[in-house]
C-alpha cells in the first residue's frame, strides 16, 4: 500500500534525482566518501564528481534537504577529528544579502550546524557585494569576481580561538576562499593557525 502511494506522490510530485540518489545513503556509508587532498591550498574533504557528493551539496544548496546537509557534516566530523586538539572556530563563507534572501539559508551553515560533534560557528565575515556565481565565470574573470567582496567582522573572543577554518562547500579555482583568507588573516593573532577547508572539488 505504501509503495503504491509512494508511486501516485512521485508521479503527481516528481522528486528531484539528486534526492533519488540520496535515498539510500546512510550516515555511516557515507563516510566513505571522505578522502581529504589539498587543493589550492585548500584541504579538500571529498571529489564533486562522486554521483553521491554531486547529489548531497545540489540538495543541501538549492533543496534545503537536512538529510544532504548530515552526509555533508559527517565528513567534516571525520576530518576534524583527525585534527590535533585546539580551540577552533569554524566561519562559513558568507552569500551576498541577496542571494541569501532568496534562497532563504547559507548552505555551509546549514551543513556545520548539523555536525555531531560541538563545534563553534562564528561570523567573522560579511560579503560586500553581490557576485555572479563563481561556476558561470571563466577563471580569469573569478578572480575578478571576488576582489574586494568580504569584509572583517570583529568578533570579541577571538584571541581565544587557536584555529579559524574557513569553509566553503565546492572550490574550483579557489579565489573565494583565497579573498576570504586575505580579508581574514590580518585580524588573526599571529600564532593563530588558519585553514581554508571544502567539501568537494
Amino acid at each position: 500500500m505504501l509503495n503504491i502511494l509512494r508511486l501516485i506522490l512521485d508521479s503527481i510530485f516528481p522528486t528531484h534525482d539528486c534526492l533519488k540518489r540520496l535515498q539510500t545513503e546512510t550516515l555511516e556509508n557515507f563516510r566513505r566518501y571522505l578522502t581529504v587532498q589539498t587543493h589550492a591550498n585548500t584541504k579538500v574533504l571529498s571529489d564533486y564528481n562522486l554521483p553521491a557528493i554531486k547529489a548531497a551539496i545540489t540538495a543541501n544548496k538549492f533543496h534545503d534537504h537536512q538529510q544532504a546537509a548530515e552526509l555533508l557534516g559527517i565528513l567534516i566530523s571525520d576530518w576534524y577529528k583527525n585534527l590535533p586538539t585546539k580551540s577552533t572556530i569554524f566561519v562559513p563563507i558568507p552569500l551576498s544579502k541577496a542571494r541569501e534572501r532568496k534562497r532563504g539559508y547559507n548552505q555551509v551553515t546549514r551543513v556545520l550546524q548539523t555536525v555531531p560533534e560541538p563545534i563553534t560557528i562564528g561570523r567573522l565575515l560579511i560579503r560586500t557585494k553581490h557576485t555572479a556565481p563563481q561556476t558561470s565565470l571563466p577563471k580569469a574573470e573569478r578572480l575578478k569576481n571576488i576582489i574586494d567582496a568580504f569584509n572583517y567582522v570583529p568578533h570579541p573572543d577571538l584571541s581565544k580561538y587557536d584555529r579559524v577554518v574557513i569553509v566553503d562547500d565546492v572550490i574550483t579555482t579557489g579565489a573565494t576562499l583565497t579573498a576570504a583568507k586575505k580579508t581574514l588573516m590580518p585580524h588573526l593573532p599571529k600564532s593563530c593557525e588558519l585553514i581554508c577547508l571544502a567539501l568537494a572539488h
